[in-house]
């Protein structure tokens, strides 16, 4: 799960909150690239919120498919994620709704 471009840049901003500490920027910004997935996905879903984009992770048990799925709330307006993905895990989903978040918002 790893942030671009403009996305990139404003979600760090956003992470530091207007500290002005720099060698504390470096070192927080350390801290986060090595916590684990599932805290780093819990940070990006509240920067995401922050920027009015909502992550919405699915269970989905069908008959002839058991996994997940996620769909985007921006502006209002419901993003389904059209392509059909058999993901497996929820960890999987994660990374690739927070990578579609990343598109969304580099758009």
């Amino acid at each position: 799960m790893k942030l671009t471009g403009k996305c990139k840049e404003d979600f760090e901003k956003w992470f530091n909150k207007g500290s002005h500490d720099e060698e504390y920027n470096n070192h927080m910004g350390f801290k986060f690239e090595r916590s684990h997935p599932s805290m780093q996905y819990g940070v990006y879903v509240d920067y995401f919120d922050s920027v009015g984009i909502y992550i919405d992770i699915k269970y989905i048990s069908r008959p002839f498919y058991v996994g997940y799925n996620y769909q985007f709330r921006v502006n209002e307006i419901d993003y389904c994620v059209k392509e059909v993905i058999k993901i497996k895990t929820r960890q999987e989903a994660r990374t690739k709704a927070i990578e579609k978040a990343n598109e969304i918002y580099n758009g």
